[in-house]
């Protein structure tokens, strides 16, 4: 199938507005998730490559809706008195310098490459996920400071979000909760914060190596801003409780959509 709009797009008719459709209830719905646990790219990836798209190409497409949709999520969370713990921030440089690292990797993978690598990840993350998903939805303790094996975590975290987007939410919430012992909403603050510094490097280096289609990443942009918005809401009402049943469901959803394009 060729691709539905824009750079690589030129279904028609019928198939371009369900295409179309298609990707902007994805965004949503990714928006949504990403907000409450993580895991929203497991559904744009396979969506923008199945309409299309090189694997590298919709890799970097969806680093655009990535960093304006943290954005949305920590405004969101700020307005309503949710701050980012100051110990966070010093994890801000290993992660940028890590996703710089994995970026740069992926944005020099030929397609033919990418796409298996994408789906063994796949399979792996659905093993780590359905079997033990208590390490990132139960913090242990109070608050603790970042420490010598928080910021290799950060690194190993920053190199897969750069190389991957699609699941770093959980290794961050495993981080923030189970390592750094934040409870799960302050968690996913940080998480946003995180992952829309070093999505403005990930997306610089896509972007330089040709590697973003702007009008597929700019129909994302705006649905996942939605979704995000949305999900915030959802879990300031729900509070910590909603956030962990949230997880433990995407971690299910998201190891069945792994195993699928592993094994497809």
């Amino acid at each position: 199938m060729t691709a539905l709009l824009g750079s690589g797009f030129d279904l028609a008719g019928d198939a371009r507005v369900w295409g179309f459709v298609l990707l902007v209830l994805a965004g949503f719905i990714s928006g949504v998730v990403n907000a409450i646990a993580g895991g929203g790219s497991f559904l744009t990836l396979p969506v923008l490559t199945a309409l299309g798209l090189p694997a590298g190409v919709a890799n970097g497409s969806v680093r655009v809706s990535i960093l304006p949709q943290n954005a949305t999520i920590l405004a969101t969370f700020w307005r309503r008195g949710v701050r980012v713990p100051r110990q966070v921030w010093a994890l801000a440089l290993p992660i940028c310098v890590g996703a710089f690292g994995g970026s740069a990797l992926a944005a020099r993978m030929d397609d033919a490459l990418l796409q298996p690598v994408f789906g063994g990840i796949f399979v792996v993350w659905a093993v780590i996920l359905v079997i033990k998903p208590s390490s990132f939805r139960e913090p242990e303790g109070g608050p603790r400071p970042v420490g010598a094996m928080s910021w290799v975590f950060a690194t190993l975290i920053g190199i897969y979000g750069g190389f991957m987007q699609a699941g770093v939410g959980f290794p961050l919430l495993a981080l923030l909760v189970g390592q750094l012992g934040l409870d799960p909403v302050r968690a996913n603050a940080a998480k946003a914060a995180l992952v829309a510094l070093y999505s403005v490097i990930a997306l610089v280096v896509f972007a330089a190596a040709g590697k973003v289609a702007w009008m597929e990443a700019g129909v994302l942009t705006v649905a996942t801003m939605l979704g995000g918005w949305l999900g915030t809401r959802w879990q300031l009402r729900g509070g910590a409780e909603l956030v962990r049943w949230f997880v433990v469901v995407m971690v299910v959803v998201s190891g069945v959509v792994m195993l699928w394009r592993g094994l497809s």
